[in-house]
């Protein structure tokens, strides 16, 4: 499969070396901003920045190149529609099926801090200085699985929570690849689950996975989807009788 990518920052480059090692997959083109892609990908991932994400869409209808898209901080609310059935596209802000493992288990520990009004869910994420959205999509992501399972929690903040808000804190410091904690802080009682990256190229090798399984797909997907044919348990033990 010939793969394309838009982004020469450290998932491009981490994906870029994920794919020199692969048997199946071919490196054909990986550009910067404001470079054009110079020859036809099967498949193409974006790790680039969220201001570019739109014009790499437009490209990808206009070539008819299915897209992974793992870049944040960019909203497009019409891109189902755009998407259609013209090519196959993939959003995710997180890569790891760790990660997507992990957002089950919050909306568990949701439904457990539901049971008790003084058991406070929260929400910590942190990355290296250098990353520019916060809280991180994963964070994001965490928080609505964890009100998912806990109704009180109606919405998350960053600032000091008022009952119905699910405290979220960031740290942006060091060279931390990424590490995100879903606790629960009680009179009784603390759990506390932590998913921490040790490489990136955990990341790369999740964003390759995608795009294994999108090509040849139509519409839009996200890397839920995905990771629930990996995790759920009627894909993973079969249906109960």
């Amino acid at each position: 499969m010939k793969i394309g990518i838009f982004g020469k920052g450290r998932l491009g480059s981490a994906i870029a070396q994920e794919v020199a090692c692969a048997s199946d997959l071919e490196l054909i083109w990986h550009v910067g901003r404001g470079e054009a892609p110079t020859a036809r990908a099967d498949i193409a991932l974006d790790a680039s920045i969220g201001e570019a994400v739109p014009e790499h869409i437009d490209w990808a209808l206009a070539s008819g190149t299915d897209l992974v898209i793992g870049t944040t901080g960019w909203e497009m609310p019409e891109l189902g529609e755009r998407i259609d059935r013209h090519i196959g596209a993939l959003v995710a802000s997180n890569f790891s099926l760790g990660v997507a493992l992990m957002a089950r288990l919050a909306t568990v520990m949701g439904r457990f801090a539901a049971l008790d009004p003084e058991l406070d869910p929260y929400i910590l994420d942190h990355h290296h200085r250098a990353k520019a959205d916060a809280p991180s999509g994963t964070a994001k992501r965490l928080a609505q699985a964890v009100m998912q399972g806990c109704p009180r929690k109606e919405n998350w903040t960053l600032g000091a929570p008022a009952p119905q808000e699910l405290s979220v804190a960031v740290v942006r410091a060091g060279s931390e690849f990424g590490m995100h904690t879903v606790g629960l802080d009680g009179t009784a009682e603390t759990l506390t689950l932590i998913h921490r990256a040790r490489s990136r190229a955990l990341f790369a090798q999740g964003a390759l996975g995608a795009a294994r399984w999108l090509h040849g797909k139509k519409g839009l997907y996200t890397f839920d989807t995905y990771a629930s044919e990996m995790l759920d348990p009627l894909f993973v033990f079969g249906e109960l009788p």
